[in-house]
């Protein structure tokens, strides 16, 4: 598996989980940060994130999901809580991980391997941050008048 396997599991598990959209992760062990929006297959994103634009995440228990592309990828997601277990269908390969506020801890069954990233941003904070600046903008002109 290649790392953007990995970081869009890490997105789509905590995108269920927590409802919100990732924008950026940080790959602890090789100390660099992953834009989502340029690194993954941003239409398979896409498409996701618009089936989910009105998903509204609970603390789901013992909830099993299946998600099946356009493009003919299709998963099944076991949570519980903020656990999850992601099969890639039609191979051997799954993955189990959880949430841990803003850490996402993932195992790759199939190489027998952990990885670990941080959410580092959320499409949401960009926006929420945008406006800030718009509104501080705004009163500064209105100081000047």
């Amino acid at each position: 598996m290649n790392q953007q396997t990995h970081a869009c599991i890490s997105y789509i598990a905590s995108r269920l989980i927590s409802g919100k959209r990732i924008t950026f992760l940080y790959d602890v062990a090789e100390s660099r940060e992953i834009d989502i929006r340029h690194h993954l297959d941003e239409g398979f994103l896409r498409e996701f994130d618009d089936k989910h634009k009105d998903y509204v995440p609970g603390y789901a228990s013992d909830c099993t999901y299946r998600y099946t592309s356009s493009t003919g990828y299709s998963i099944e997601i076991f949570i519980n809580e903020k656990t999850f277990i992601v099969h890639l269908c039609g191979s051997a390969a799954y993955f189990i991980g959880n949430i841990r506020g803003e850490i996402i801890y993932l195992y790759d069954h199939k190489e027998s391997a952990h990885y670990k990233y941080r959410i580092s941003g959320y499409a949401d904070e960009r926006h929420k941050h945008e406006e800030i600046s718009a509104d501080v903008a705004v009163k500064q002109e209105d100081k000047k008048d």
